[in-house]
């Protein structure tokens, strides 16, 4: 998140129910960074996939659906070790850029601070499955390009595997 005293204060909001997940994407990998009590201080970072390994397995603009199932294998085998170090209490959050590309393509707006669902990334997935059997994408209203197709499928997979049920996106 940004600037530590915002993060702080917003964080604090969240922790009504116990800890928060924030997730990072840092020199390619996604990273999760589990805090348990407000003043930040004691928190785990879990590394939660490669975006490389993930843009290696997508080789086409559109991905294929070849390429979909393989990134998928790909993203699950980074994530399944890590699922039993999550807390109970599932609540997701991130300022990182790219994953605001899919708010805008689901129609969410552009407010400072939303929440989407796990059914929301789930549409977009399904559009993004949809073009890799030979709908248009404009067609769909989806980008075509791999770095959205596998920040995409590392969400989906994501919320589905550790039960994030939404994820609150703060600019």
């Amino acid at each position: 998140m940004n600037e530590n005293g915002k993060e702080t204060s917003f964080l604090q909001k969240l922790f009504g129910d116990g800890p928060v997940t924030i997730l990072h994407k840092k020199n390619g990998r996604f990273i999760l960074d589990v805090v348990y009590e407000s003043e930040s201080k004691s928190r785990t970072m879990l590394m939660a996939g490669n975006m490389q390994t993930i843009l290696s397995d997508l080789k086409h603009e559109p991905a294929k659906a070849i390429e979909i199932e393989a990134a998928i294998a790909d993203i699950e085998d980074q994530l399944m070790p890590i699922i039993k170090d999550l807390p109970e209490r599932r609540c997701l959050v991130t300022s990182e850029q790219a994953f605001w590309g899919i708010a805008k393509v689901a129609g969410l707006g552009s407010d400072d601070e939303l929440q989407m669902n796990v059914d929301t990334v789930e549409e977009i997935f399904n559009r993004l499955v949809d073009v890799a059997y030979g709908t248009p994408a404009s067609k769909l209203e989806v980008p075509e390009n791999r770095e959205f197709t596998a920040i995409v499928l590392f969400l989906r997979e994501l919320m589905h595997h550790a039960s994030f049920y939404s994820i609150i996106l703060r600019r």
